[in-house]
């Protein structure tokens, strides 16, 4: 999804608020939609209108292959981390390999180029000329809603001198499309997120943010600072404009019009770490476009948290479309990038009910950390009481949880292997608030709303680990990284550890999976408690970890 294929996970409701407590998630009015069709029931079901012709432009993105793959290997598995530089140096791609790719594509009638240390070479043109060099039949399609798109369910077959050089490509289909939900108004304030998560410590500490970057792949567009101005003064919190900076670029295609998504991690955000900068980069809702947008955020390298919001039915991403991003994951990983991604908001039934319990990728990738949802309750004094899995069979909502059919589980999991894994990655790693009905406080179109969906739990994450990677820096001490090798370090010897880092969700479930004590496929380890969260990865970086 900066590839996107991607489903928005996010969850709103514009109404005007009253100040009440959350409503019981089986009290709450929500409207959170389907999981969209796959790509070959979309084509099912729409009218085939022929083979796509020259006014159709496809954009494809080829994954570039990294030199000494092994090493690199390794090297993401160990946890320690090298400058772009030494990146560049040891596991770039061969620039002269990448040089004639790029002059056979311009020749086969495609606008291709490529700038290191991109993992990519994007390639623009007409269709006829794109299937013509990788062997496939692409067609257009129109939906009986009248959306058109355009699609191919071949195997690309990647010609000498592109596959010399290129592992995959994606791009050859525009189907997929984000999505929001909706909710009713209410939601928890700023104040209450730093309260309930005992982020408040670090708070009181000095702990904003100030020095940090955030970035965010989004999807749907941010014309204005309107929105964002008046959810800081509402809640006093500093202005928006000096830290945020919005990324576009024809290359990374056009975004979709507002729809929230972006608003409500910029806002969840901006309420945790309002000293964090912040950095945008919008494409579109395509594999193709989203992977060079990404690529283009790993290059920048303007922070070391990225919040990703959004995913697809992992069985319904193209290999292509995987592992072209999975190799800029892998980058990410090797420079030190924290990366928090929604596991998706239809619970173990990502692609849909009709189909087999699936995850969304790109949380299913080993080298990311996969947020899930949780539903709160505060206590009378407006604390924290208790959380259970989010999972609302009324209308088929509920934290993405569950093993992956492409990635083996990662050393960290072994521990946490279980049998319904059959030895997959298992998803997710931790969870937070995300049941619309129990959810967060935003403004959008100018109102007042509550917002909530794995998109909302994720960018609470991201930026916790900002204020983490603070205090970390004012120690003296390396940032988090890839934090999941020390999410599970903390997960096994939380016994161990006072006060404890995760608020461990042992009720519930996510529609497919139960909660229970320890880690789960329905809420991970849980939510954080940040104050012990924090104190435990300082104990972990100093007793060596990583």
């Amino acid at each position: 999804m900066k590839f996107k294929p991607v489903v928005l996970v996010a969850v709103l409701l514009l109404a005007g608020c009253e100040a009440e407590q959350p409503a019981p998630p089986q009290q709450a009015a929500r409207a959170i939609p389907k999981p969209p069709p796959t790509l070959a029931t979309a084509i099912r079901n729409a009218a085939n209108l022929g083979p796509a012709d020259e006014s159709t432009t496809v954009s494809l993105s080829f994954g570039l292959k990294v030199r000494n793959p092994d090493q690199l290997a390794k090297l993401v598995a160990s946890g320690n981390t090298i400058s772009p530089v030494e990146y560049a140096t040891r596991f770039g791609p061969d620039q002269v390999l990448v040089q004639r790719a790029v002059t056979a594509l311009n020749a086969a009638g495609l606008h291709a180029g490529w700038q290191p240390p991109s993992s990519l070479i994007a390639a623009d043109g007409a269709a006829p000329a794109a299937a013509t060099l990788l062997g496939v039949d692409i067609e257009n399609y129109r939906l009986p809603n009248g959306t058109t798109f355009y699609a191919s369910l071949d195997q690309p077959r990647l010609p000498p001198v592109l596959a010399a050089v290129a592992a995959s490509v994606s791009g050859l289909d525009n189907y997929r499309r984000a999505r929001g939900f909706a909710v009713r108004a209410g939601g928890l304030t700023p104040v209450d997120v730093v309260s309930y998560y005992n982020l408040k410590p670090l708070r009181d500490a000095g702990l904003d943010g100030t020095g940090q970057t955030i970035l965010l792949p989004e999807i749907d567009d941010l014309p204005n600072l309107a929105d964002l101005d008046k959810f800081a003064t509402k809640f006093g919190l500093p202005p928006f404009g000096p830290l945020l900076t919005v990324k576009r670029d024809p290359n990374w295609g056009t975004p979709e019009k507002p729809q929230g998504e972006t608003v409500l991690d910029l806002e969840i955000i901006h309420s945790v770490a309002p000293g964090a900068k912040l950095v945008v980069y919008l494409s579109a809702p395509d594999f193709g476009h989203g992977d060079r947008a990404f690529d283009q955020m790993v290059t920048d390298h303007l922070g070391s948290v990225i919040s990703e919001s959004l995913g697809s039915c992992e069985p319904d991403t193209p290999s292509g479309a995987r592992n072209t991003y999975a190799s800029i994951q892998d980058r990410a990983v090797a420079l030190g990038m924290s990366h928090f991604v929604a596991s998706g908001d239809n619970g173990a039934f990502t692609c849909g009910l009709d189909q087999d319990p699936a995850g969304s990728f790109p949380s299913t990738l080993p080298t990311v950390t996969a947020v899930g949802g949780t539903s709160v309750f505060e206590s009378q004094s407006g604390v924290y009481y208790r959380e259970y899995a989010w999972g609302s069979p009324l209308d088929q909502s509920g934290g993405g949880g569950g093993a992956s059919v492409f990635y083996a589980a990662p050393t960290y999991q072994s521990n946490e292997r279980q049998s319904l894994g059959h030895g997959l990655r298992q998803v997710p790693d931790v969870a937070a608030d995300a049941d619309p009905s129990t959810g967060f406080h935003i403004v959008f179109g100018g109102r007042d709303g509550q917002a909530g969906g794995t998109s909302a739990a994720t960018p609470l994450w991201a930026a916790t680990v900002a204020l983490i990677n603070q205090d970390l820096q004012q120690k003296g001490l390396r940032e988090v990284g890839f934090a999941n090798p020390a999410l599970y370090w903390m997960g096994e010897n939380s016994s161990k550890l006072n006060p404890k880092p995760f608020h461990d969700v042992s009720a519930g479930n996510n529609l497919g999976y139960d909660a229970k004590a320890g880690w789960d496929f329905a809420t991970g380890w849980g939510s954080m408690d940040g104050a012990g969260l924090d104190a435990a990865w300082i104990r972990y970086i100093k007793g060596g970890g990583g």
